[in-house]
């Protein structure tokens, strides 16, 4: 009879400290993120450096342009939980050339701060 009462007590620990959490995630607020279309024609060679903290994912990206084009995107910090496979997004926006490329299924709010970081850096590329 102790021991049902011992587990008993542990169980209602457990529920109670899993409905906070759950209450507390549910809270959390991400914002929506718009990714805006970059003129690539505006682009100037060389390497940028983008971020984006989009409240539980943040992404900082360095993206090499050439002749007006993407030639690579190097994820230089990713800080996800469930997000990891986002980064393959990289590979659809080199070869669309474009930011306007649908997410990774499962990890939007990664792809969107990654996509966001990228658009960042291309920002900068068009400021010089």
């Amino acid at each position: 009879m102790k021991n049902l009462k011992k587990h008993s007590k542990n169980f209602f620990i457990v529920l109670v400290v899993l409905i906070v959490a759950f209450i507390a995630v549910k809270s959390i607020h991400i914002k929506e993120v718009e990714i805006c279309n970059i003129d690539f024609r505006t682009l100037k060679d060389g390497v940028y450096v983008g971020t984006h903290d989009s409240t539980l994912v943040k992404a900082r990206v360095s993206v090499e342009v050439k002749n007006h084009n993407i030639q690579t995107i190097i994820i230089n910090e990713h800080q996800t939980c469930l997000g990891k496979k986002a980064e393959t997004i990289i590979n659809k926006i080199i070869e669309k050339q474009s930011l306007q490329v649908d997410s990774i299924a499962g990890a939007t709010v990664s792809s969107n701060t990654i996509k966001k970081a990228v658009e960042d850096a291309l920002s900068n590329g068009t400021k010089k």
